[in-house]
């Protein structure tokens, strides 16, 4: 297993807005070619501040105090305990909110080949916090995302071009990191192509997903303020926290009318589909 500790990624300003920041040409076709792309210094610095901040608040919890960091929020829209995962729908704090800045939408554009400028924001956040598991902790096999049962996601074209996964904390190896295989995307779409029957539906597909060889996976440890954008059919999976601090991390939502029917996810929410 290898293990990348951060991605640094360095920035192009436009004449969009003295501040914008875009990719340079090498980190999209770096994206394109890998799969996915952890950026680091999207979010200015005083804005991951608030944010974090936040989410402490959110979770009910004292950075201060670790004796707070292992109860679970009472008003939390969801707790599995199997994950140690919190949840949260819907949250609208302007503090939250703020990481989905100008320059955000301005990569989404670029990594999807869209013009700068013409995607519409997403309106809301949904938490996936990782409280601490007392368990073994192990390597997570892969898995693609859209793949709940209930709604049987079509494999193509999927209910999304591209994932973001917005990190407010900074991890640690057995954190909660999220692990990575390089270039699966590639694989698992000719895994798909190969029988369009069987694998119509996502929830399908990704049962034969762990028995494919793609290679070492990367256990990627972001910082506060991290984004990791990845494509469709790109093999990643979290794993355990067993360490004694949460994990913040969370992803965006939106309830217009092409974001809940492409990718409906609960009550009137979907994940912000661009």
């Amino acid at each position: 297993m290898s293990k990348l500790d951060h991605l640094t990624v360095s920035f192009v300003t436009t004449d969009l807005e003295e501040h914008l920041i875009s990719l340079s040409q090498e980190q999209i076709e770096q994206y394109h070619k890998d799969g996915y792309l952890l950026v680091s210094g999207l979010i200015p610095e005083d804005v991951v501040v608030r944010a974090e901040s936040a989410m402490w608040r959110l979770m009910d919890m004292d950075a201060d105090d670790p004796t707070t960091w292992d109860r679970v929020p009472s008003d939390a829209d969801e707790y599995v305990e199997g994950r140690g995962v919190v949840t949260f729908n819907g949250v609208t704090d302007p503090d939250l909110m703020a990481c989905a800045s100008e320059s955000y939408l301005t990569v989404v554009a670029q990594l999807l080949g869209e013009p700068v400028g013409s995607l519409h924001p997403p309106e809301a956040v949904h938490t996936q916090n990782l409280l601490r598991r007392d368990v073994a902790w192990s390597l997570p096999r892969p898995h693609v995302d859209g793949i709940p049962k209930e709604h049987m996601h079509r494999t193509f074209p999927g209910p999304y071009r591209i994932a973001s996964l917005v990190y407010l904390s900074d991890t640690e190896h057995r954190g909660g990191n999220t692990f990575a295989w390089p270039r699966s995307h590639t694989r698992i779409r000719k895994l798909a192509e190969s029988d369009p029957v069987a694998y119509e539906h996502l929830y399908d597909l990704n049962k034969d997903v762990p028995s494919l060889d793609l290679g070492e996976p990367i256990e990627l440890q972001p910082r506060r303020g991290d984004i990791l954008f990845f494509q469709h059919l790109f093999g990643h999976n979290g794993s355990a926290n067993i360490l004694s601090k949460p994990r913040f991390m969370m992803r965006y939502f939106c309830s217009c009318d092409r974001c809940y029917s492409t990718w409906s996810k609960v009550d009137d929410w979907g994940h912000w589909t661009p």
